[in-house]
């Protein structure tokens, strides 16, 4: 075995042992995943991305690309319509948490405060930093609020749940997040399952940018079928 690879397998096992047991096969596995691709029920439907200053560039870009892909438009929003920084989150062995580097900016589209949610089929929540800043606008919290009243198509993923939450009461629900915050989906009464995609309803959750390949296409299956 060269340096290379070993550096590239201490990465991965880094990876898993951040996102708990299930994510040793989550980034291990590199075979078929157990979901097909939706059917052509979600071409055309109008997905809100929910972003903030730092959201995570991998999970923010992957789901923009999947939607349209499968002919979705997704939309990006953010507190104002402008240009984004957002942020590589990665693992390294010698560290006990999360780094943090710049990567690259996006443009958002619409602004909270104009967003209607009733145009939208859908919603996505990234992780990384932006979860914290846009869980403090009561915009942001009246659309989360909207998709969740509604039973409508809502996706987060690592710290996006922390919207969720902070949006309306979880009590019950079953929810996959980035184990840093397992203690405050536990206490606003979410059961946490250490999972790469969880399916609660139209909600769907997971841990990190991972686990991307299994989260996307349960969220487009759940999108398809409203």
């Amino acid at each position: 075995m060269n340096q290379s690879e070993s550096k590239k397998i201490s990465r991965r096992q880094a990876i898993a042992t951040s996102l708990g047991a299930a994510g040793i096969a989550a980034v291990g596995t590199t075979g078929a995943l157990a979901e097909s691709r939706p059917s052509r029920l979600v071409k055309g439907k109008r997905v809100l991305i929910s972003i903030g200053e730092f959201s995570e560039g991998l999970e923010t870009y992957y789901m923009i690309y999947r939607l349209m892909e499968e002919g979705a438009v997704p939309v990006v929003a953010a507190s104002k319509a402008k240009r984004l920084q957002m942020v590589v989150h990665d693992f390294d062995p010698q560290y006990s948490n999360y780094t943090e580097k710049l990567g690259y900016q996006i443009e958002s589209q619409v602004a909270y405060k104009d967003v209607s949610p009733a145009e939208y089929d859908g919603l996505l929540i990234p992780g990384g930093r932006g979860p914290e800043e846009i869980r403090q606008y009561d915009d942001v919290l009246k659309i989360v609020g909207y998709f969740m009243d509604k039973k409508l198509p809502l996706g987060a993923m690592c710290h996006g749940p922390q919207v969720i939450y902070a949006a309306r009461p979880i009590k019950g629900r079953r929810l996959a997040a980035y184990h840093g915050i397992r203690a405050d989906v536990e206490l606003a009464g979410g059961v946490f399952v250490d999972e790469p995609a969880v399916v609660d309803g139209s909600m769907v959750t997971s841990r990190g940018w991972p686990d991307l390949p299994y989260f996307m296409p349960k969220f487009l299956k759940v999108l398809a079928g409203k």
